[in-house]
């Protein structure tokens, strides 16, 4: 069967949920690769248009959740300064930056150097060949608001369902550690999409709305535990009535597109026939809640130059 074509939109700002696992699914992120794939991860969406709103790195997978931009607003000299940044190389020659351009506002492309990255040097570090990564990376196109804000959660809840921490801040790989322990140092992390501001009402706001998903632990299901909940409710925090965020969901993984029923019908209408047949045009209601919909269609690296400037 065909591979779907990916849904990237390129004249727009857009936001996409990308998940990608270990070749086999092996469990090969130990707390040292998972450090340096989040730096990887750090230094790419310093060079490429991209905020990250929010990521989880597992022992055999990651979640990203990010904003890609068209990059329009960026200058020729603020474009030229990231590449001299990246490069660590003032006198680096650079012509016509159109190609560069149109790579830095790429997802595709972006993924790409993250993972080959990560791969090289992991191969090295452990005198290993071969792949390290599924070959293809998952992607899903969030609206902005509500779908963006369910889809964070679900990603800072991952160590929690899966038993690792009793707190979702507990785990040191995620973005809710990272913004609460590290106070989002460098401003790295980005909530624009779900709030106006990133200021720390909103972050006890965000803190809120995830101890209300992730929900009281049960027997086989990961969960915050009652107790946990019950010092959080102190806080101002409320008891949640619902309990899908405790278990996978296959919307944000598998869903392809994910928000409003206007925004999926928006989506089938830009994408026409390319990747749609009119009988497949169906909105799906996501576990998530009422309002919220889906799709469901269940060469050589040189990581210090990916864009090849530095050949003679």
């Amino acid at each position: 069967m065909a591979r779907i074509r990916r849904l990237k939109v390129l004249d727009e700002n857009a936001n996409y949920h990308i998940i990608s696992r270990t070749v086999g699914q092996d469990f090969l992120l130990g707390e040292n690769e998972k450090d340096k794939l989040f730096h990887i991860i750090k230094k790419y969406s310093e060079l490429f248009f991209v905020k990250v709103i929010g990521f989880a790195i597992m022992s055999n997978h990651f979640h990203l959740l990010i904003c890609m931009e068209t990059g329009q607003n960026c200058s020729d000299r603020e474009v030229t300064e990231r590449l001299k940044k990246f490069y660590k190389k003032e006198d680096l020659k650079l012509g016509d930056l159109t190609g560069i351009r149109k790579k830095l506002r790429n997802l595709s492309e972006y993924i790409k150097c993250i993972k080959q990255t990560f791969s090289f040097w992991y191969n090295r570090r452990n005198n290993r060949q071969g792949y390290f990564w599924c070959d293809r990376f998952k992607s899903v196109l969030i609206e902005k608001g509500e779908g963006l804000l369910n889809c964070l959660g679900y990603i800072d809840l991952n160590p929690v369902r899966a038993g690792i921490v009793r707190s979702p801040e507990d785990y040191r790989w995620s973005s809710l550690w990272y913004r609460v322990k590290t106070k989002n140092r460098d401003g790295f992390l980005n909530f624009g999409g779900i709030f106006e501001t990133d200021s720390d009402a909103r972050l006890r706001q965000y803190r809120g709305f995830v101890y209300r998903a992730g929900g009281i632990e049960e027997e086989g299901r990961g969960g915050i535990r009652e107790s946990i909940l019950a010092a959080e409710e102190k806080s101002g925090y409320t008891l949640p009535d619902g309990d899908v965020f405790r278990s996978r969901l296959r919307s944000f993984s598998d869903g392809l597109v994910l928000g409003s029923e206007g925004f999926i019908r928006d989506v089938y209408d830009r994408f026409s026939d390319q990747i749609f047949s009119r009988k497949e045009r169906r909105v799906q209601e996501a576990v998530v809640g009422g309002r919220i919909f889906s799709v469901r269609r269940l060469t050589s690296f040189n990581p210090s130059d990916p864009f090849g400037l530095l050949k003679p």
